[in-house]
């Protein structure tokens, strides 16, 4: 097998909200992390809990960085973050002060602006409260330390984010990009059609749950189009006409190899 994802830096990969990387029936990533190690690169998973708040996921994420650090022998690392892990990791950079740990930061369809599917949600927020305790206790029986499903929605709106953003700034030494997905009038994963179709009129088109206009952050790379918010990280682990997630995730980490990264 190549040996061309092979990076001067170790690989973090960050999931999203409810993606825990223990995850049996749905796991984040799919085939990408042993597709990168079997072509060179050094992986390690975030193992943030499913539903934990910012400063939870953050936490964790530093926990795993300082094992990457100690076990590779390296000063910095590459962080490669989907969804909601894309905050955690502007705010491991910023907040918790590692910026100078962290050569790159390449962030996936991550709501930096903010998603209307969870304002519009919260809305209900009575109901959704309800829903939000027994989900919480669902999740503290299945593996997360400190679920807080309400509070994870609420740091998804566009009116948290705005105040995220001014107090998470980025750092001068680390190389940010982005990607956001589309879905547009493709019909290949039929939960995020469903939620690109009933929030459109307020959202726009999206990937199902964030727009490309939110993802947008640090060097902007493109939307992918006909590409849902799962299959980016290719949670159905299988390709389409429109999208191969690993010669996707392959090219990706070519590049940060090439940059020195």
């Amino acid at each position: 097998m190549k040996q061309d994802c092979k990076t001067k830096y170790p690989i973090l990969l960050a999931h999203g909200l409810a993606a825990p990387d223990g995850g049996v029936r749905h796991p984040p990533w799919g085939r990408v992390p042993q597709l990168l190690r079997d072509r060179g690169a050094v992986v390690y998973m975030g193992g943030q809990d499913a539903w934990g708040s910012i400063e939870n996921g953050a936490a964790r994420l530093e926990q795993v960085l300082y094992r990457m650090l100690q076990e590779q022998d390296c000063s910095r690392v590459n962080i490669i973050a989907h969804s909601k892990g894309g905050l955690e990791a502007r705010y491991l950079i910023a907040t918790l002060g590692h910026g100078r740990h962290v050569a790159s930061l390449t962030m996936l369809s991550t709501p930096n602006r903010g998603s209307r599917v969870a304002e519009m949600l919260l809305y209900a927020r009575p109901a959704v409260a309800l829903w939000a305790r027994g989900n919480d206790a669902f999740w503290a029986r299945y593996g997360d330390a400190c679920p807080d499903s309400l509070r994870a929605g609420e740091q998804l709106t566009p009116a948290y984010l705005a105040r995220f953003n001014r107090e998470n700034p980025d750092a001068a030494c680390v190389y940010y990009q982005s990607w956001g997905a589309r879905l547009g009038r493709a019909h290949t994963d039929g939960a995020m059609l469903l939620t690109r179709g009933l929030f459109y009129p307020a959202h726009g088109d999206s990937d199902g749950l964030v727009t490309p206009a939110s993802a947008r952050w640090g060097r902007w790379r493109g939307t992918l189009e006909g590409v849902s918010h799962r299959q980016i990280v290719d949670v159905p682990r299988r390709d389409t006409a429109a999208f191969s997630p690993p010669r996707f995730f392959v090219q990706l980490v070519r590049e940060l190899a090439e940059m020195g990264f």
